[in-house]
């Protein structure tokens, strides 16, 4: 259930399930797309590099200048590669689905402490939550 986009709903149901530690680097370099996504960034840097060691040839620079503008050319040019990457590798559904299970978690701190049977999540599609801190008073 986890590599599809859930509706609220189920995941109010467990939002610890759904829940992604943001500044854990594995979940970061799963949900950009992992290796291929990489790939494609440095694919990318390369490219942007390429075409301004063309042009920088031609020119005559001060070291700092060019040391700054290859370094720019690197950075623009791997965020485009890891933007075209993660379009294409990305797993959006993941990312979704912890966005919302965070949100829950902030703003209903006591659904922090729902938890479910292993394999039973499934059978709590399109139910509606019936824990009371979710309602609206």
């Amino acid at each position: 259930m986890l590599d599809q986009i859930q509706r609220i709903e189920t995941i109010k149901h467990s939002p610890n399930h759904f829940h992604m530690e943001f500044f854990d680097a594995n979940n970061m370099f799963r949900i950009l797309g992992g290796a291929p996504a990489f790939a494609f960034g440095a694919v990318g840097a390369t490219i942007s590099y390429g075409y301004y060691a063309g042009f920088a040839a031609t020119r005559q620079l001060n070291f700092y200048a060019h040391n700054m503008r290859v370094a720019s050319r690197l950075v623009m040019g791997f965020s485009l590669g890891m933007a075209v990457g993660y379009q294409r590798f990305g797993d959006r559904q993941r990312l979704h689905n912890a966005f919302v299970a965070e949100r829950l978690r902030r703003r209903y701190p006591e659904s922090m402490e729902l938890h479910h049977h292993a394999g039973d999540l499934w059978t709590l599609k399109n139910v509606h939550a019936p824990h009371e801190f979710y309602r609206w008073h």
